[in-house]
C-alpha cells in the first residue's frame, strides 16, 4: 500500500532542493556572496515579491531561516540544510513563481496528486486561476480517473491516463490554458539544456522581459 507521506516528501524535495538532471550533479561549494548575487538576479525577474522591502542579504537570511524551519519539521528535529544551492534551487523556493515537480509523483487514489498540481498552478497564477470544487475520483486503484473543477464559469473535466504512479502531463496544459485566458504568461524552463530536467518538469510565471534576464544570466532555455 502506497503511503500518503511519500507524496508529501516528493513535493517537498521537488520544490525545495534537488532536481533530477540527465547529467550527474557534482556537489560544489557555492559562496554566500554568489547565492546573494543570484538572489539579486531572481528578484529582477519578480521572485520573492513578499520580501520586496528587504535587502538581498536580508532575503538570503529569510530564505535560510525558512529552510531550517521546513527541514526541521520534516525530520522532526533541529536541522540546518545550509544555503549551498544554485540559482535554480533558489528559484524553486518561491512557490508563487515556480513549480518543479517529478512526473513520478506517487500518483494513486489516496494521494490526490492531480488536485495538488491544480492547486500549485493556482498559486503561481497570481490568483487569476481560481479553480473551485476540485474533484479527483478513482473508480479503482488503477482507474479510470476523473478530474473535474470549475474555472472561468465553466466545468473543466479531464480523464488522465493511468500509468502506475506517473502523472499524465496533459494536466499541465489544462491548467496553463486556464491561466493564459487571464493574460498571465507561464513558460516551461528547460535549464541550460534543450532536453530539460529528465523526468522532472519546471514551470515559471515570467514576463518576456523577465525571461530574457534568465536567458542572458544563466543561458536558460524555455518552451512557451
Amino acid at each position: 500500500m502506497k503511503k500518503i507521506t511519500i507524496l508529501v516528501f516528493l513535493i517537498f524535495i521537488s520544490c525545495n532542493n534537488p532536481r533530477r538532471d540527465t547529467k550527474v550533479n557534482v556537489e560544489k561549494k557555492i559562496s554566500k556572496e554568489k547565492v546573494i548575487e543570484n538572489i539579486a538576479v531572481l528578484r529582477k525577474c519578480g521572485f520573492y515579491k513578499e520580501f520586496q522591502n528587504l535587502t538581498d542579504t536580508e532575503v538570503y537570511n529569510k530564505l535560510h531561516s525558512n529552510r531550517i524551519k521546513e527541514y526541521s519539521e520534516m525530520f522532526k528535529k533541529p536541522y540546518d540544510p545550509g544555503m549551498n544551492i544554485d540559482e535554480f534551487d533558489l528559484a524553486c523556493l518561491d512557490k508563487h513563481k515556480m513549480i518543479h515537480i517529478d512526473l513520478e509523483s506517487d500518483v494513486c487514489a489516496q494521494n490526490k496528486v492531480y488536485r495538488d498540481v491544480i492547486n500549485m498552478f493556482s498559486v503561481i497564477s497570481k490568483g487569476t486561476f481560481n479553480p473551485e470544487n476540485i474533484e479527483e475520483k478513482w473508480q479503482s486503484e488503477s482507474g479510470p480517473i476523473t478530474i473535474q473543477f470549475k474555472s472561468n464559469n465553466e466545468i473543466i473535466k479531464f480523464e488522465p491516463a493511468y500509468s502506475d504512479d506517473w502523472l499524465d502531463v496533459k494536466i499541465f496544459d489544462i491548467c496553463i490554458n486556464q491561466i493564459k485566458i487571464k493574460n498571465i504568461r507561464i513558460v516551461e524552463c528547460l535549464g541550460e539544456s534543450k532536453y530539460g530536467y529528465g523526468q522532472c518538469v519546471s514551470f515559471m510565471r515570467l514576463t518576456e522581459a523577465e525571461q530574457k534576464i534568465l536567458e542572458k544570466e544563466y543561458h536558460y532555455k524555455f518552451r512557451i
